[in-house]
């Protein structure tokens, strides 16, 4: 794994907002079987809110856990997707409905991240 690499996808969605369509794409992986997505399998999205510019993304601890190149890519892949859409300035990630120190135990995400 070298890069993230951008895939486009036409997605549906209705019961829950389009960013957290998103993050729940990202989290199913690309379409094409050439690619594939480093958000391991064991995390489970709460949801995702937004307010005043900032997406929040809600993970549950349980089950939260990867290596530091997992944590990058998650974080980036998430804050690239989400940025792209009009009037997300920042993405706050939150485990359990909370600020922690970081997402699994690498990289500090107290602070929102901007695309």
């Amino acid at each position: 794994l070298e890069k993230l690499i951008p895939e486009r996808k036409m997605v549906q969605y209705g019961d829950i907002s389009l960013e957290e369509t998103i993050v729940r794409e990202l989290m199913k992986g690309p379409e094409s079987d050439e690619l594939s997505t480093v958000i391991p399998s064991n995390v489970e999205l709460i949801g995702v809110e937004v307010a005043d510019g900032t997406a929040f993304v809600n993970f549950s601890s349980e089950g939260l856990y990867g290596s530091s190149m997992q944590e990058e890519f998650t974080i980036s892949q998430i804050v690239n997707s989400l940025g792209e859409l009009e009037g997300i300035e920042r993405v706050q990630f939150l485990v359990d409905g909370q600020k922690v120190e970081t997402l699994m135990g690498h990289i500090e995400i107290t602070e929102p991240f901007e695309p």
